[in-house]
């Protein structure tokens, strides 16, 4: 067998969470190298507490829900730190956008550590999906669920109105 397959079969038999740790860290190198030769961008990072979406991918726009209101930030922008709401996030860089789905969360703008004049925003969000993964049918039937339970306690309530907040958001963002 070829030193190669050894190795990969030897990875493979490790811990779990070392072979997990060891993707992680491989995933962290290819964004932290792409972004050391990029200069006056903006430096994305996009995170939710399972994965790291976007780790400083350099960008021209993002467009997030702001709690006060949709905005977006470039490269440059004033420093911000802003609480976001369920929504769409869209990620613009020269041609190419995509849209991503937060629950909630928060986007930190911070301006240049060093010579290379990238500002860097960081969102961190509950839970942070492609808008193309959200089931419109599936989040339609969630919201029936939510309204039809019953409303007894100020809980029930509570919960069936926060509930259809979000599932409402999940269904514009599908459309």
């Amino acid at each position: 067998k070829s030193q190669a397959a050894c190795n990969a079969r030897i990875f493979w038999h490790l811990p779990t969470p070392f072979v997990a740790m060891a993707l992680r860290v491989a995933r962290f190198m290819r964004f932290a190298t792409e972004a050391q030769t990029v200069s006056n961008r903006l430096l994305l990072t996009l995170t939710s507490p399972g994965e790291a979406i976007f780790v400083k991918k350099p960008i021209d726009t993002l467009t997030v829900p702001g709690t006060e209101g949709t905005f977006t930030v470039t490269n440059n922008h004033s420093l911000i730190v802003s609480q976001l709401k369920a929504g769409v996030i869209n990620v613009k860089d020269g041609s190419e956008s995509k849209d991503y789905f937060i629950s909630d969360g928060f986007l930190f703008f911070n301006h240049p550590t060093d010579a290379s004049g990238c500002c860097t925003a960081e969102v961190s969000g509950v839970e942070v999906v492609p808008t193309s993964a959200l089931d419109k049918d599936r989040a339609s039937q969630v919201l029936s669920e939510l309204m039809a339970a019953p409303k007894d306690t100020e809980w029930d309530r509570t919960k069936a109105q926060l509930g259809a907040a979000l599932v409402n958001q999940v269904i514009k963002a599908a459309e």
